[in-house]
Formats: structure tokens, sequence, C-alpha cells
């Protein structure tokens, strides 16, 4: 995917700067201005493009992430096996997850939520499942 991603994106920035050297003769330096500015816009777009897809295909994958809120408490089972267990979620993008560190109990719930600060974002990519726990 990153593959088509990165093409695209380079081979539209060489569309732009062929057709903006070709009107560069009768436009001037106007030509070249209008390129970059086309070509931040299609950028732009691409990326938005891009971010949906990847949000859509990870929610279908894991649709426990729909229903995710901060604080609760879940476990993540990675690809390669390895299980983090009782973690705090704390937010999501499109193709990540950010969780606690460390594994917290009942106690240390309410103290953990005043401030997260040891957290680590992990791959969706990498993740075999996720269940909420509480």
């Amino acid at each position: 995917m990153k593959v088509v991603y990165w093409t695209v994106r380079i081979g539209f920035l060489y569309l732009l700067m062929f057709i903006g050297s070709i009107y560069m003769k009768s436009a001037g330096w106007w030509a070249l201005i209008l390129s970059v500015i086309l070509f931040i816009i299609v950028n732009g777009l691409i990326d938005r493009k891009i971010h949906r897809y990847q949000k859509q295909y990870f929610t279908n994958k894991f649709p426990v992430l729909q229903s995710l809120k901060y604080g609760q408490i879940i476990t993540v089972e990675l690809i390669n096996g390895k299980v983090l267990a009782n973690r705090i979620f704390a937010s999501a993008l499109s193709s990540e997850i950010l969780i606690g560190t460390e594994p917290v109990t009942d106690n240390e719930l309410e103290e953990f939520l005043k401030g997260i600060k040891k957290t680590r974002w992990v791959k969706l990519k990498k993740v075999k499942a996720i269940k909420i726990i509480k």
C-alpha cells in the first residue's frame, strides 16, 4: 500500500513540475507557484483518503475500536504472541492506539486516570485481538 501511495505522490509531483515548466514560458513564475499550490491541495486529499481507508479497514478488523473510551481497561494480543494485559486505553489514530505501558489494578485505576504519563503507541497492523476488560 505504501508503494502505491508514494508512487502516486511522486508521479503527481513530476506531472505538475512538467506542466509548470511548459507553462512557465507564457505565465512566468505563476505557473510554478500554482503547480506547488495544486500539489499541496491534492497531497492533502490523498492523505485524507488514505486516512479514511485505514480507519475503516481497522474498524472492520477490530469492531471494538468504535466503542473504546478513554480510561477503559483493555487487553491487547499482538501477532507475535505477546499479550499486553490490563492496560488503560488513552487514544486511537487511524492505524495506532495509545495505551498505558504498565498493567493496572482496580486500586491504581483512579490514580492512573488523573494523568497517564507512561504510554505506548501500538500499531494496529501488529495486533491480533483487542478485548475490553472493564
